[in-house]
């Protein structure tokens, strides 16, 4: 029914119930944007193109936005209280696998500050901007507000070299950058295949190609299409309680494949989350998908061009029934330390 722009109508909601055993923080403050916020764009980004990256692969992404200078998001009262609401929800966090020590997911069923802050309507309008397509926030939650926090061992990466399961996301300081020594964040000029190969050579990443942007300090952010922008949190030289955050952000535009990788976050999440959150958010693209041919299918007697678009209205849901059925276990993809 063409190729132009097609957007859904409406985000998913969030959950109007808890998860059993979650139960929000006591005594947090409130969120509020005019207190917590302070917006500040970046003020240079690279593309797609910019990395390398292909027209025919890029026609397959929402957006031709790759990754963003150093923006601002939270004011100085903002980073101070996510600061510490994650240090009061690091009792919670978990493994990543080989690729993570520590990471904290499902913080938005622990604090609502930290639900309200990444659902916030001004910061959706800002990534908006950034991306330069609309966008939501991300109908998984469990990928709203992930945290990681420094590892244990000072020998390991606070998180290696990969790509997210995400399409469009940012990173945050939540700590304060400028005091700690090493654990910088970074991410590589180049694309994913790049990396691949360099990786099977047994070569390390070039280093006049591994950018290091600089914070000024905690609150600020980088903006990036996650699962295109390869990326690393990098070894700590001194312990130091190191805090990042990630959002996640999906595009309303139908007209693109989702990006997620089902294995990667059952490799991780509790199940009794992630197995009905994969199923709303398949299903939420579907509905989207249906609604447009509802309203759009147009009379004609080409019933390959209606089946086709019934398949295409219902194969994300149909994708979701084929993960969930999978028994594979599942694992972090992700490309060591290189």
């Amino acid at each position: 029914m063409g190729s132009e722009m097609c957007i859904r109508d409406r985000p998913n909601s969030f959950p109007t119930t808890l998860p059993k055993g979650y139960q929000y923080l006591d005594d947090e403050p409130t969120y509020n944007p005019k207190i917590h916020l302070a917006l500040e764009h970046p003020k240079e980004s690279l593309s797609l193109q910019d990395l390398g990256y292909s027209e025919e692969e890029i026609a397959k992404c929402p957006t031709n936005f790759g990754v963003s200078g150093v923006a601002r998001l939270l004011s100085d009262e903002g980073a101070k209280v996510l600061m510490g609401v994650a240090q009061a929800l690091k009792k919670h966090s978990a493994s990543g696998g080989d690729r993570i020590q520590h990471m904290l997911r499902g913080g938005v069923y622990r604090s609502k500050f930290l639900r309200d802050l990444c659902l916030c309507s001004e910061v959706n309008k800002f990534m908006s901007e950034i991306f330069g397509v609309p966008v939501a926030p991300h109908s998984i939650p469990l990928h709203l507000g992930h945290c990681n926090f420094a590892p244990d061992d000072l020998s390991r990466a606070v998180d290696k070299w990969h790509t997210d399961t995400i399409g469009l996301d940012y990173v945050l300081m939540v700590s304060d950058p400028t005091k700690q020594v090493g654990g910088e964040f970074q991410y590589f000029l180049g694309t994913k295949d790049e990396v691949e190969g360099i990786k099977k050579e047994g070569e390390l990443l070039p280093k006049d190609r591994v950018v290091s942007p600089i914070f000024p300090g905690p609150g600020y952010i980088i903006v990036l299409q996650g699962n295109m922008v390869v990326h690393r949190g990098a070894k700590l030289k001194e312990v130091f309680d190191r805090v990042t955050m990630v959002n996640a952000y999906v595009p309303l535009d139908i007209s693109y494949d989702d990006p997620s990788r089902f294995l990667d976050v059952k490799s991780v999440d509790p199940h009794e989350l992630i197995f009905p959150e994969w199923a709303r958010h398949k299903a939420w693209i579907s509905r989207g998908k249906l609604d447009r041919l509802i309203k759009e299918l147009p009379f004609t007697k080409d019933t390959d061009l209606i089946i086709s678009e019934l398949k295409d209205a219902i194969k994300d849901v149909e994708n979701a029934i084929s993960d969930l059925s999978n028994e594979d276990s599942g694992n972090q993809k992700h490309y060591g330390d290189l």
